[in-house]
């Protein structure tokens, strides 16, 4: 495994200034229309899930209701209306057969692939940010074992070992063994960032003098060290949500994620297959939540890295 680090952004060298920095930060991004735009995306998708029982209560709509007056029997179940039954009564129409309302079922989609996704990230961050300080700032055999051990993970084909630990547990809490299965499988990318930049900051003067003024280890890796790798660690979690939440909509997708009657993006995707032809709204809307959402985190995600990392601009 390769010792050599990537630059530290100069964003993030901030020597105790990270609290200043931040607002500066901020500012910066509201300025730019596409960043600006994606956060008002982010922060409308969040209200959705934060407030899911409160705006579906207010709708008058559940996401598990069967409303077989919203379908045609004798037309195979299609919605009755125009564009999958979209009307008053129902905002984005229904599902074909079940009839069940698809903005109440978005709602909640959108709160259960946030959920998930935000909750792996924070346990994909944690770890790799506890386990790739000590690998870089402990170096010699600590370091080895961390490091082959983040080699091994990434050499792993992991949808294919998802798939296959999601359907060795046909029992388990399904959202819960996302968290987990995810946050497991995506520590080590984090892990090998954080080793890098540690190994840079760990010879840095601020860090060899407190050293010097008899600073034990853990002081300088919590006092030192871990308050300049923000900046790394805010980028690697801004990229990783949303690949959280496709991974999510796609073992969804392949039935072996959130289960019925839990609504989920992929699940709505995938049962909406089979009806693209003859009610495309409804493959069509849960796919351009999907897309909107992963776009979101994306273009901020590259946003905030050229905030934090000006010279990534020209690289």
């Amino acid at each position: 495994m390769s010792t050599t680090a990537e630059p530290l952004p100069a964003a993030a060298r901030t020597d105790g200034d990270g609290g200043r920095e931040a607002p500066t930060v901020v500012r910066r991004l509201l300025r730019r229309p596409s960043a600006a735009a994606s956060l008002a995306v982010i922060a409308l998708l969040a209200v959705l899930a934060l407030a899911a029982p409160l705006i579906t209560h207010w709708y008058g709509a559940s996401p598990t209701a069967f409303d077989g007056k919203a379908v045609d029997q004798a037309l195979g179940g299609l919605p009755r209306g125009t564009a999958g039954g979209i009307g008053g009564e129902h905002w984005l129409g229904v599902e074909p057969v079940s009839g069940r309302d698809v903005f109440a079922r978005i709602v909640w989609g959108t709160r259960v692939s946030l959920l998930i996704a935000v909750l792996a990230t924070l346990l994909s961050v944690t770890l790799g940010t506890f386990l790739g300080l000590l690998a870089g700032f402990l170096g010699g055999r600590t370091d080895t074992v961390i490091g082959r051990t983040m080699d091994l993970l990434m050499s792993f084909p992991s949808l294919i070992f998802m798939i296959a630990l999601m359907a060795a547990a046909p029992g388990a809490d399904r959202e819960l063994l996302l968290v987990v299965v995810l946050g497991f499988f995506g520590w080590p990318y984090v892990g090998r960032i954080v080793r890098g930049q540690t190994m840079v900051l760990a010879h840095g003067e601020f860090v060899e003098a407190a050293r010097a003024l008899g600073a034990r280890r853990r002081a300088l890796l919590v006092r030192e060290i871990l308050p300049n790798l923000t900046g790394p660690v805010l980028v690697v979690a801004t990229v990783s949500i949303p690949g959280c939440v496709a991974t999510e909509a796609g073992l969804s997708f392949l039935g072996v994620g959130v289960r019925p009657p839990t609504p989920s993006w992929g699940q709505m995707i995938a049962s909406a297959v089979p009806w693209y032809a003859a009610d495309p709204a409804y493959f069509l809307i849960p796919g351009g939540f999907l897309f909107l959402t992963v776009l979101a985190f994306n273009v901020l995600g590259d946003a905030v890295r050229d905030e934090l990392d000006p010279g990534s601009k020209q690289r």
